[in-house]
């Protein structure tokens, strides 16, 4: 048992990583599905009003898991790397939960539009890709169930939303949903930018927007777009998901 939570909690230099489209891969993937049609068969009779109610609790589950998840980064791994702070598209959720849950108006309206793609989009892409986790750790591992319950979450939560109609898309919330990426984006520039000014190992690379990621998909982004590959990962990361999401919508309604 102890040697079971050690490993659980092992830095990356002693892990070794399951890698992806493995057994391990897949057995994340089908439990985080599973539990995620779980989770919407029994949330079948939900209102708009207790949608919005439970994205009060959703605030909670991510700020406590990313307290948690940093704790452990810098408190037991003794990481002291700036990519592990939460500016990245999946960790908007972060701050957009709140929007959707107490805002009201425009403001309601991004963090709609952003749980609901974002969530589908971001979520999904992570599950089948989960470059952040299964290429640094093993499946048993914290970041790994805490990367798939993060996105499963995601998931579950825009899906939510557009099954029982708390969100229902427009194709001009594209503005709504770039908005908030775009501030992530400019926020993440300023960062990456000001400290790779004064350290260069590691070299910050927050919303993926600074260098190569080898190993993933943006690699080969990164190769194509040579010196554009930041504003192409930017309007690709403030745009990309809603069309793909709305586009998914639209063939649904059509096919009614």
């Amino acid at each position: 048992m102890r040697e079971a939570i050690s490993l659980f909690f092992a830095p990356p230099e002693r892990c070794d990583a399951a890698g992806l489209f493995g057994t391990a891969h897949l057995l994340l993937l089908l439990l985080t599905v599973a539990a995620v049609a779980v989770a919407l068969a029994l949330s079948r009779g939900m209102c708009v009003a207790r949608v919005r109610r439970l994205l009060r609790y959703a605030c909670v589950f991510f700020l406590v898991a990313e307290v948690v998840k940093l704790a452990v980064v810098w408190g037991v791994f003794r990481l002291k790397s700036p990519n592990e702070l939460p500016l990245y598209f999946c960790s908007l959720v972060l701050y957009a939960t709140p929007l959707a849950a107490f805002a009201r108006g425009a403001w309601q309206r991004a963090g709609d539009a952003f749980l609901a793609f974002g969530g589908l989009v971001g979520g999904g892409v992570y599950l089948l890709f989960p470059t952040t986790s299964l290429l640094r750790y093993p499946a048993w591992h914290f970041i790994s169930f805490y990367g798939f319950l993060w996105h499963g979450v995601m998931l579950y939560l825009a899906l939510l939303l557009l099954w029982r109609g708390a969100y229902i898309p427009d194709p001009h919330d594209l503005r709504y949903f770039a908005a908030p990426v775009s501030v992530g984006c400019a926020v993440a520039l300023v960062f990456n930018t000001v400290y790779n000014c004064f350290a260069s190992d590691p070299v910050a690379n927050l919303m993926f927007l600074s260098k190569d990621f080898p190993g993933t998909p943006l690699s080969l982004i990164y190769r194509l777009c040579g010196p554009f590959f930041t504003p192409v990962m930017w309007f690709a990361q403030a745009t990309g998901p809603f069309l793909l999401g709305f586009g998914g919508v639209l063939l649904l309604r059509r096919s009614r």
